[in-house]
C-alpha cells in the first residue's frame, strides 16, 4: 500500500511537472516575439520559426496542409484550370466580319452648295414715296402678296387730267367725221387727220397714268421668303429703286465644281448621292445639266443636279454646304473585305479566316480601298469569315470563338462556330465583349 501511494504521488508530481514545462517555454516564446517587434525586426513565418507568435498560423499554409482550395497547386492536392479544354489553351474571342459581294461604283467627294433657283432685288416700278411696308424680314411671302404700297395721289391726278383730253378728243373727232359725212365745204383732211392723232394719244396718257396708279403697289413675283428690306416708310423711291430682296428657299438646287476630269460620270438624268455637312442622313439628286463652262484656274466646271428626294419638313438654305458624290465610272461588281481584316506580315498581306473553329492564314491580293473595305482580287471568296479584331494575336491554327456577323443569317455555316469550344461553365470577360 506505501508502495502504491509513493509511486502514484511520484507520477503526479512528473505529470504537473511535465505539464508547467512546456508553459514556460511557451512564457518565454511569447517575450522574445515581443522583444523582436519592439526591436523593429519582422515576425518569422507562421510555421513555427523564430519570432513566430505561438498559436497563429498562416492561412495559406493552413489551406495548403489542407490539401485543396483557392492558390492550392498541383503538388498540393489543387486541380489546374484549363479554361473548360483539358490538356490544351482555351479558345480566342474574335471579332469578324463576312467578305462580301456587291455593286460597286467608285465616288469622290466634291464640296456643292445649295443655291435658289430664284432670287433677286424687287424694286419700284414708279417713283414715289413710301406710305406702307405690309412685310418684316424673314416673313415667308407668296406669289402676289403686296410687299409695300407707295403715294398715287400725282398719278391719279394725272389721270384725271389725261381722261379729260381723252373725251375732248373724241368729240372733236366726232365732229369731223359728220363733216366728212355730210361732205361739207368745212371739212379739212388734215385737220382730220390730226384729231385722229390726239385722239390715240389721250387714250395712251390715260393708260400710263392708270399704270402709275397699279405700280404703286409692290407685289411678290414669286413665293419666297423676305431676306432683306432695302427702305422704310416715308422714304422716296425712284422707279427702279430697291424695296425688298426675295429668295425662294423651296425650289433649289446643288451647284458642285467638279474637276473636268471627273465629269465622264455625270450624265444628265444620272442619279447621285449627296449628304449635308451637318452630319445628315446620305439623300439623292438627279443630275440637271453640265455648264459648257470651265474655270480657266480650277480647271472645274459647275454642275447643277435637282433633289429627288423632297422632304416638306427639311428647309435648305442657301449657300448651305454639301458633299456630292461624284461617281468615277460605272458600277461594277466586285468582292471586299474589311480592312481591319488585313494583317502586314512582311512584303505579304494576310486574312484569317475562321474555319472549322480555328484561325487559318490566307495570303490576298489586294486591289482599290473603297471606304472602310478593301477590293479582293485573290485570296478569298465571298461569304468567308474574316477575323477583324484580335487577328494581330492570332497564330495559324489557333483555336477561336465569336459571334454571327450581324443579320448574316446565311453565315451560319459548320465550322464558323465550334459549339464544342465554348464551356457555359467557364465564361470570361470575353465573352460579353462585342464581335466587332
Amino acid at each position: 500500500m506505501l508502495c502504491l501511494a509513493a509511486t502514484a504521488a511520484d507520477g503526479n508530481a512528473a505529470g504537473a511537472e511535465a505539464k508547467a514545462e512546456p508553459q514556460a517555454q511557451q512564457r518565454d516564446r511569447q517575450q522574445d516575439w515581443r522583444r523582436e517587434r519592439q526591436q523593429g525586426r519582422p515576425p518569422a513565418d507562421a510555421r513555427g520559426g523564430p519570432g513566430a507568435k505561438p498559436g497563429n498560423r498562416n492561412s495559406q499554409e493552413m489551406r495548403r496542409r489542407a490539401g485543396g482550395g483557392k492558390g492550392a497547386g498541383p503538388g498540393a492536392g489543387g486541380k489546374p484550370r484549363t479554361g473548360g479544354r483539358p490538356g490544351g489553351r482555351p479558345p480566342m474571342f474574335v471579332g469578324v466580319d463576312p467578305v462580301r459581294e456587291g455593286p460597286l461604283t467608285r465616288t469622290e467627294p466634291v464640296i456643292g452648295r445649295i443655291v435658289a433657283t430664284r432670287k433677286g432685288v424687287i424694286a419700284a416700278r414708279v417713283a414715289g414715296s413710301v406710305v406702307a411696308i405690309d412685310v418684316a424680314v424673314g416673313e415667308h411671302v407668296g406669289k402676289g402678296r403686296i410687299l409695300a404700297r407707295q403715294d398715287t395721289s400725282a398719278a391719279e391726278a394725272r389721270l384725271a387730267y389725261e381722261t379729260a383730253e381723252l373725251e375732248l378728243s373724241q368729240q372733236e373727232l366726232k365732229r369731223f367725221e359728220a363733216l366728212r359725212t355730210n361732205r361739207s365745204a368745212a371739212f379739212a383732211r388734215s385737220r382730220y387727220d390730226t384729231a385722229v392723232h390726239r385722239l390715240a394719244r389721250a387714250k395712251a396718257n390715260v393708260r400710263l397714268a392708270q399704270l402709275a396708279i397699279e405700280g404703286a403697289v409692290v407685289v411678290a413675283p414669286f413665293d419666297g421668303v423676305v431676306v432683306r428690306k432695302a427702305t422704310e416708310l416715308g422714304a422716296y423711291l425712284k422707279d427702279g429703286a430697291a424695296v425688298v430682296e426675295l429668295v425662294n428657299d423651296t425650289d433649289v438646287e446643288i451647284e458642285a465644281d467638279v474637276p473636268a476630269d471627273r465629269l465622264n460620270g455625270l450624265r444628265p438624268g444620272r442619279v447621285i448621292s449627296f449628304k449635308l455637312r451637318d452630319g445628315g442622313v446620305p439623300r439623292r439628286a438627279r443630275v440637271r445639266a453640265v455648264l459648257p463652262m470651265q474655270n480657266a484656274l480650277t480647271r472645274t466646271q459647275a454642275v447643277r443636279l435637282v433633289p429627288v428626294d423632297a422632304v416638306p419638313a427639311v428647309r435648305f438654305s442657301i449657300n448651305q454646304a454639301v458633299t456630292v458624290d461624284v461617281p468615277l465610272g460605272a458600277t461594277r461588281t466586285v468582292v471586299s473585305v474589311h480592312k481591319d481584316a488585313i494583317v502586314n506580315r512582311g512584303a505579304t498581306r494576310l486574312v484569317f479566316l475562321v474555319e472549322g473553329g480555328r484561325a487559318v492564314p490566307r495570303p490576298v491580293r489586294l486591289g482599290d480601298a473603297i471606304g472602310s473595305r478593301f477590293v479582293v482580287l485573290a485570296g478569298a471568296a465571298p461569304g468567308d469569315i474574316a477575323v477583324v479584331r484580335g487577328n494581330e494575336r492570332l497564330r495559324p491554327g489557333q483555336a477561336v470563338r465569336h459571334r454571327p456577323p450581324m443579320g448574316a443569317a446565311a453565315q451560319r455555316r459548320p465550322g464558323n462556330r465550334d459549339p464544342g469550344n465554348r464551356d457555359p461553365g467557364n465564361r470570361g470577360p470575353a465573352d460579353r465583349s462585342p464581335a466587332n
